[in-house]
This record gives C-alpha cells, structure tokens and sequence, in this order.
C-alpha cells in the first residue's frame, strides 16, 4: 500500500520584513529533511507544493540533499490549492477597527507592542494572530479582497 507524507514548509522568517521566505533554520531544518530522508533511501514518486516561496524552497532544499546522496527527487507539482490562506492580510487589514472594538484584541496587542525578549515577541504575536484569525474563522469579520473561512475551505 501507498503512503503519503504531508509535511508543511520549513521555518519561514517570522517577523521579518517578508514572511514568505525560509529563515536560516528553515533552510537547515529541509536540508536535514532531505538528507534524514535520502538516508533512508525514501523513493517519492510525486512531490506536491503550493505556489508561496517558502514552500518552493523547502522542496527545493530537500531535492538538493537528496541529489547530494545521488538520488532522483520528482520535480514539485504546483498546485494553488496548497496555497495558505492570507492570515497576515486578515491581520493588517482587520487590526485597527478589532484595536477598538475588542479588549482581547487591545491587550494582545499590548503584550506583543511591550514586549522585552524575541520570545516574548513571538509569543504574544502568536495569541495576538489567533485571536484575529479565529474572529474571520468564525465570521464575526470579513476582510476585502480575502475570501473568507467557508470559501478557503471549499477551495482546499
């Protein structure tokens, strides 16, 4: 019987100035991926990834330690249905008006807005995202030029 592997793209650079590309761990984290997989001689018959770069990457990056270990890697099929949906869009557009409307959201806000260490960054961020992302999740707001949850859904 068949398996199939899902495996999301490595580490991308989170609170940098694009997201959409793999930070220096992420580049480590597909390389030992790759090089995890080749050593176990893993033969992939088709390989599958969205269109955003870090996905291209992490594929790209393992195909390269398997070609390292001399063996075949297929080359990606792209398919816009493993595209993300745009959470950062969803936050940028949607912040200000849930600034005013939600004491969640302010305070959220204020914890990643004063926060000390780059952990404590990330990890306000972090609730900050959810609490938006999980109000478009629910309905409660529609952001233009996004689909919405049900839409993403559908189209996934």
């Amino acid at each position: 019987m068949g398996r199939m592997f899902l495996m999301r793209h490595a580490q991308a650079s989170f609170l940098e100035g694009s997201y959409d590309k793999l930070s220096t761990i992420g580049e480590i984290q597909a390389h030992r991926l790759g090089e995890f997989w080749a050593s176990r001689q893993m033969v992939l018959d088709r390989v599958y990834s969205g269109p955003p770069v870090r996905q291209l990457n992490t594929a790209r990056i393992v195909r390269d330690a398997y070609q390292e270990a001399g063996l075949e890697f297929p080359v990606p099929v792209v398919m816009n249905e493993f595209d993300e949906y745009e959470g950062e869009l969803v936050l940028r557009q949607s912040l200000a008006r849930l600034l005013e409307e939600s004491s969640e959201i302010r305070e959220f806000y204020q914890r990643f807005e004063n926060s000390n260490t780059a952990g404590e960054q990330r990890k306000s961020f972090q609730r900050l995202f959810e609490a938006v992302i999980g109000k478009w999740v629910d309905g409660a707001i529609l952001v233009p030029d996004v689909e919405s949850w049900a839409d993403f859904c559908a189209r996934v």
